[in-house]
């Protein structure tokens, strides 16, 4: 593989992981709070089919990210020695990130799966014990992303390997993703990876 291709198929996986995940979250998901809604919700097949796609995309978008990460740590190390810190934290971050949310995925979609045996009786208060263990894990990937950001904006402003002023809006996204647990940090993390992606996709490879 080459280095162009390298950062082409970083910034592809970077496009992947946010369509992915923008498909996931658009099909619109919801489970109401009580307990009737939580009980006829999963005995509606559709809806239980509808969690099944979205475990997919979502699973797919993980190991997306995992490959764009790579990808960011490939081009990073191409600063010799002294980027390579700055490319093992990017990369320790994006892996990180994406194990953490194909564990939240299973976990948030583990009553859909469940609920379609005909021999399993769903207790609303397991559903929701599973959501929230899901959620919380998610919580904890995009906070593990903060070492992926961290590690662009390093290499950036110290080494030069990508523009500076990619670093600074890396700084500027790590700094809310604490914010995760009302999505408001991951929709600027989710803009993030398709900015670094761009810049990947028209970066000229060095010789």
């Amino acid at each position: 593989m080459t280095r162009l291709s390298t950062e082409r198929w970083a910034a592809l996986a970077g496009l992947g992981f946010v369509a992915a995940y923008v498909t996931a979250f658009s099909m619109g998901i919801e489970v109401g709070p009580s307990d009737r809604e939580i009980l006829d919700y999963y005995a509606d097949s559709g809806h239980r089919a509808r969690e099944v796609v979205a475990f997919f995309l979502i699973a797919a978008a993980a190991l997306l990210l995992l490959l764009f990460s790579h990808g960011v740590r490939t081009v990073i190390d191409r600063a010799g020695p002294g980027g390579s810190s700055a490319a093992r934290i990017a990369f320790a971050g994006g892996l990180a990130g994406s194990m953490l949310i194909l564990a939240g995925n299973a976990l948030s979609r583990a009553t859909a799966f469940s609920a379609s045996d005909a021999d399993f009786e769903l207790e609303p208060n397991t559903r929701r014990l599973f959501e929230n263990a899901g959620f919380l894990l998610f919580v904890c990937g995009a906070l593990a992303a903060i070492l992926l950001a961290a590690g662009v904006a390093v290499a950036a402003l110290r080494h030069r390997v990508l523009p500076p002023w990619l670093g600074w809006a890396s700084i500027v996204t790590a700094m809310p993703l604490p914010l995760a647990i009302g999505f408001v940090g991951f929709l600027v993390f989710l803009l993030w990876v398709l900015l670094v992606s761009g810049v990947l996709a028209f970066r000229q490879s060095p010789g």
